[in-house]
């Protein structure tokens, strides 16, 4: 059995591996001509997180979805049975291929390299790709020291986790960040997302509240797996996914639980509301640079005495103000919590270590479901 802490440790033994370059968005892409494969929702989370932070222009779109004449966002989109690149193209351009199911990507590349193409790479080649929020946050400029800084905290948020598969996930994360390069990562399927097959959530989930609740994709996954539960409360600040999320919620609410309430807001440690920045329908996340304006909630002032079985949260970055504002509900009902980790690098040490400081006795466990550090879950349950 591989020691996983041994290999957290000798990350700190080494500062050059942070310097790597290798995998930079400027190494890969640079000032290189840049043609994107895929048009959906890969497309739109590298157009939040690479493209727009930092400020790439994109020559054109490839997806067999597509007609002569199409656009998306602004982008001339082509199929590629119908796309003829330049011999410079073909030579000089960087096609990047941004969707997510890898049981394409052989038929993918094949056809690119058919077209003449000569640098195909994915998404997920890219380090920056993996920051989510994080030049927001401004923790993409910090150097190896905020590690170094943290390493009592990481070490000690690593010793929370028992199983083989956790401690696993754990140091490939922490290397993708101190090495700045994509480590692939065991995943799950992800239609498990939340409802692990293999991790014993003693609470159930008969009584859900759903923070970032997007379209209902979460609730789906949920009806799919278990039928009609008890209660569910969803919370969606995005006005455009609100309207989506609550028509499904309306049409299918016989089906789904005997409560169904969901609010049109974010969930945070207080009251307050934040400028928002929108992600094409996903992505959308807290910026001061946000074109619109959103009320935020603590669940312990919106939801007091639900009584839940299971919160689960992916909230683009805000989850441990959150958990914070949810510490009411988590000490009287102690439900079994499923929260994204992966919005920035600390939060895998920190909300760990802030749900093991409310000492209701936790267990904590970690499941990934992207193969990379993006869709990174924590367990945890009494």
């Amino acid at each position: 059995m591989q020691n996983h802490r041994e290999t957290l440790l000798q990350l700190f033994d080494d500062p050059s591996l942070f310097n790597n370059t290798s995998n930079s968005v400027h190494n890969l892409l640079g000032s290189k001509k840049v043609i994107l494969y895929g048009g959906g929702r890969g497309f739109t989370t590298f157009s939040v997180f690479v493209l727009k932070q930092y400020q790439l222009k994109v020559h054109a779109v490839l997806d067999i979805k597509f007609k002569a004449g199409d656009t998306l966002c602004g982008v001339p989109a082509f199929s590629p049975f119908d796309f003829s690149p330049t011999n410079d193209e073909k030579e000089s351009a960087v096609v990047v291929v941004t969707v997510g199911k890898m049981e394409y990507h052989k038929e993918i590349f094949n056809s690119l390299r058919q077209l003449g193409f000569k640098n195909i790479i994915t998404a997920t080649d890219i380090y920056e790709y993996h920051l989510c929020h994080n030049a927001q946050a401004g923790i993409g400029e910090l150097g190896f020291d905020y590690y170094t800084a943290n390493k009592e905290k990481i070490l000690a948020s690593f010793d929370l986790f028992k199983d083989e598969q956790s401690r696993e996930i754990y140091v490939r994360f922490m290397q993708t960040h101190m090495q700045r390069k994509p480590v692939k990562i065991p995943a799950d399927a992800p239609e498990l997302q939340y409802f692990p097959s293999d991790i014993k959530l003693n609470k159930g989930v008969s009584r859900l509240i759903n923070c970032g609740a997007y379209d209902g994709d979460t609730i789906r996954r949920l009806n799919a797996l278990y039928g009609k539960t008890e209660a569910i409360v969803c919370f969606e600040p995005d006005l455009k996914n609100f309207d989506v999320l609550t028509k499904y919620l309306s049409s299918n609410h016989n089906l789904l639980a005997q409560s169904v309430t969901a609010f049109p807001c974010g969930v945070f440690s207080r009251n307050t509301q934040f400028r928002f920045a929108g992600g094409y329908g996903s992505d959308c996340a807290i910026s001061d640079e946000g074109e619109s304006v959103i009320q935020c909630a603590a669940l312990d002032t919106v939801v007091p005495g639900f009584n839940p079985t299971l919160i689960n949260m992916d909230v683009e970055g805000a989850e441990l103000e959150a958990l914070k504002g949810a510490e009411t509900l988590i000490r009287e009902s102690k439900p079994d919590l499923a929260i994204s980790v992966y919005h920035l690098p600390n939060h895998i040490w920190d909300i760990p270590l802030y749900v093991d400081s409310l000492k209701l006795g936790y267990n904590f466990s970690l499941r990934n479901y992207t193969s990379f550090i993006m869709d990174t879950v924590l367990y945890s349950t009494i």
